[in-house]
């Protein structure tokens, strides 16, 4: 083993320990060191050790730290654009889809009480608390409450049927 080899297993713990706690992400730390262990192994033999081995590689690992996160980034950017011309937002048409619409609030499979509010909702841009008031307002105006008062008069009771037509029921 050479003196740089033993240089670079000493130092690397070291390395490792400073980008851990400096940048946390053990994982990626730990390939930023094996590269600069790398570029060291390959450069000092030949330029010399520097005046501060561990600052060097720590300075080393750090940037490819930095290249790594960097080229990431870019490659999730990529993807999402890939992904958004993969899918091509149609160009919004001149076409009135409100009859589209108005079956859609209608289908067979709701209640009718749902395709009433869905379509006063949907279709008619009323709230639910907009309905509720004008079909308030409509029912007084229609005599509603008169209604339910000749109900009353005619001896109707909740849950108790009267003699005659009423039983028939």
């Amino acid at each position: 083993m050479t003196e740089i080899e033993i240089l670079l297993r000493s130092q690397a713990p070291l390395v490792l320990g400073a980008l851990v706690r400096r940048y946390g992400h053990f994982d990626a730390c730990e390939d930023a060191v094996q590269e600069a262990l790398l570029a060291a192994a390959t450069q000092w033999p030949t330029e010399g050790v520097p005046d501060n081995p561990r600052g060097w590689l720590v300075t080393v690992a750090g940037r490819r730290l930095a290249d790594l996160w960097r080229a990431e980034s870019a490659r999730r950017r990529r993807e999402v654009t890939a992904a958004t011309l993969d899918s091509p937002v149609e160009a919004p048409s001149d076409q009135d889809d409100t009859l589209t619409l108005l079956l859609l609030c209608c289908h067979p499979t709701l209640s009718a009480a749902s395709q009433i509010a869905l379509t006063l909702r949907a279709v008619g841009g009323l709230t639910t608390a907009s309905q509720y008031m004008e079909y308030a307002e409509l029912a007084i105006q229609a005599g509603l409450p008169g209604e339910a008062k000749g109900v009353v008069d005619k001896g109707y009771k909740a849950g108790i049927l009267g003699t005659g037509a009423e039983a028939d029921r």
